[in-house]
């Protein structure tokens, strides 16, 4: 019995010393700014009061530093890590999206004799090479001609009504894609120009091919080594007159030295785009067709042809987060709202069905506002507390892996590429980056030097309307409040006063 109660005394001993030398997770929570911030604010031209900062170790119990956690912010593109966490938590990481093709009439030989219907169910990336495998498999049924029209049905989803340049007047830009149940390549139409070495001029192919619009090219091959002096190629749209068809401009220079260039533009609706690029590919495989091609319902009756999958929400998840896709994130958001009150999904149903997974999960958010998913919105806010408190709990969920993987990796890939490269901290930070016009934000998870990982949230915006806030103002706070983390986030650090100011306006994703 002795012996029994001096192992135990001793053992009870060693736990009491190592919980006494092992650091708090954590004693005391940092509500003003980390020492390093508070000093160089200034420097950037900025307040106290307009910046957020979460910053918590995974494992730890409270965060470390929770300052201004209640403002509810713009959150730009950042936003798009709410979207995928619940879409993740909700879909599962294998969901995938399907388009399908129904007919309403009969095969005779290689003749379909009715009406085709391609319905699309959101899928937020149908690229052009999935198009085409769709189109092959209508073919491969041993079809050739179809005698009857062909239905492009969006039905599945039900958007506003709102065009593609109301958000800051660049409606060509791809970033602007608004919805649309069925999106080829999303939306955009990949224009590549080259030099034309056969034919000693300048090279233009639109992909994927669209049938009834015009290439017009009046670009000149200049001999000349590439550089911007030589070489400024221009391509503009011209949308479709009663008397014109819709045409792709080619103008300006091209440096013979330059290799390809492929330029992404919005020109078609998305369903103009889907049909004539449907007519090109399927004219190209020997096919015929003798009505139309617009839109239409399919009816019930309607029997199923042929059913293509998406990849799956992993994967599809990557472009969201690591390269701020708008459109596939607002696509996924829209899948939401159908997933839990049926179709059409509309933005009401996709925000009621957020604000019911938050209730569900004991989530009670402060002035937390979803507009559309994406982060391309005047009108979306989160306060920095709850952001990281979502995060923390995301990290805990079996899905963990996927989310890290489809983040931008500090100094390697995505929006982050060109951001703190030739830093200890590259490649040991997995990030969300978020800028519009007097927004610039960042969230993610950093593994510092000593392999611990940290949530990270910090969020930046203008002090008022009429005050501009530079996107170098916001990179300069999260930037220093990273590299800090990485070293462990200490408290009692020296703290060196001199501040190079950066007086760069431009703004980066």
């Amino acid at each position: 019995m002795t012996i029994v109660f001096g192992q135990r005394l001793c053992a009870n001993f060693l736990i009491v010393l190592l919980s006494l030398l092992a650091p708090p997770l954590f004693a005391t929570t940092l509500t003003d700014l980390p020492p390093r911030i508070a000093t160089k604010l200034p420097d950037w031209g900025l307040k106290p009061a307009q910046v957020s900062i979460y910053v918590r170790r995974v494992d730890a119990d409270t965060p470390l530093v929770f300052f201004n956690p209640e403002q509810p912010r713009i959150p730009a593109s950042t936003i798009k890590l709410v979207t995928t966490i619940v879409g993740l938590d909700v879909l599962g990481t294998n969901y995938r999206w399907t388009t399908q093709v129904y007919t309403d009439g009969n095969q005779q030989g290689e003749q379909l004799i009715g009406n085709l219907y391609i319905k699309g169910f959101g899928n937020p990336y149908l690229s052009n090479g999935e198009f085409a495998d769709l189109i092959r498999g209508i073919r491969n049924k041993g079809i050739s001609i179809i005698r009857g029209n062909i239905l492009l049905d969006n039905s599945y989803l039900d958007p506003p009504e709102q065009a593609r340049a109301d958000f800051d007047g660049a409606g060509q830009s791809a970033y602007n894609a608004l919805p649309a149940a069925l999106s080829i390549n999303r939306q955009v139409t990949d224009i590549h120009v080259f030099n034309d070495r056969g034919n000693g001029k300048v090279g233009i192919y639109t992909d994927p091919p669209l049938s009834g619009v015009v290439i017009d090219n009046q670009a000149q091959l200049i001999n000349a080594p590439c550089q911007n002096r030589y070489h400024h190629p221009f391509v503009s749209f011209i949308e479709a007159t009663p008397t014109s068809a819709p045409t792709v401009r080619l103008t300006g220079q091209f440096a013979s030295e330059c290799g390809e260039e492929v330029i992404y533009s919005l020109m078609l609706s998305p369903e103009q785009h889907a049909a004539a690029a449907f007519d090109a590919l399927w004219h190209d495989l020997g096919g015929q067709i003798t009505g139309q091609i617009r839109l239409g319902m399919t009816p019930r009756s309607a029997k199923l042809l042929h059913n293509s999958q998406s990849q799956p929400l992993a994967v599809i998840i990557r472009d969201i987060n690591k390269y701020s896709n708008n459109l596939m994130a607002r696509m996924l958001f829209l899948t939401l709202g159908n997933k839990r009150f049926g179709s059409p999904g509309t933005l009401k149903k996709s925000r009621d069905a957020m604000a019911a997974w938050l209730t569900a999960h004991r989530f009670n958010w402060h002035g937390f506002i979803i507009d559309n998913g994406s982060g391309l919105s005047r009108h979306t806010r989160i306060a920095a507390g709850d952001f990281g408190e979502l995060l923390t709990w995301a990290y805990r969920q079996p899905w963990m892996p996927e989310l890290l993987s489809s983040m931008a990796i500090a100094g390697i890939d995505g929006t982050v590429r060109k951001r703190l490269r030739q830093e200890p901290i590259a490649e040991r930070a997995h990030l969300k980056t978020g800028t519009v016009r007097d927004a610039s934000c960042i969230a993610g998870f950093v593994l510092d030097r000593n392999n611990q990982r940290w949530v990270v949230v910090v969020m930046v915006n203008a002090d008022s309307q009429k005050q501009a806030l530079g996107a170098w103002q916001g990179h300069a706070v999260q930037h220093e409040i990273l590299r800090w983390v990485y070293q462990g986030a200490p408290l009692n650090e020296t703290i060196k006063t001199t501040v190079k100011k950066n007086t760069k306006t431009r703004s980066t994703p």
